[in-house]
């Protein structure tokens, strides 16, 4: 049985099946999404893609592994924030931690 239980959102909607049911998630997944909508609604994405001093940016980095590792699912420092430039110039940010379910990895674009 799960011990976390929400429904799946995708590209800010709810996510149905075929007959128009809402989909669920389940532990990990939760977790997955509650540090993707942190991040999002912390505003450290806009400072982030504004910012081009490096020192700035790894203290806006910094930030958002404080909003992650505020989540009492995840396991204190074991939070990553990887920044990547991709070939159309926009920036990737892949956010990994660690639960009690396993590893939680992140895509934030």
């Amino acid at each position: 049985m799960a011990k976390y239980i929400d429904l799946k959102i995708d590209n800010d909607d709810i996510s149905t099946d075929a007959a128009g049911q809402p989909l669920l998630v389940t532990d990990r997944d939760v977790i997955a999404q509650d540090v993707n909508h942190a991040i999002r609604e912390s505003g450290f994405l806009t400072d982030i893609i504004g910012e081009r001093n490096a020192q700035k940016r790894a203290l806006i980095r910094k930030k958002m592994r404080m909003v992650i590792e505020g989540d009492n699912r995840i396991i204190p420092g074991s939070s990553i924030v990887k920044e990547a430039m991709t070939n159309t110039k926009t920036i990737s940010l892949t956010i990994s931690a660690e639960t009690e379910f396993g590893p939680v990895t992140v895509g934030v674009y």
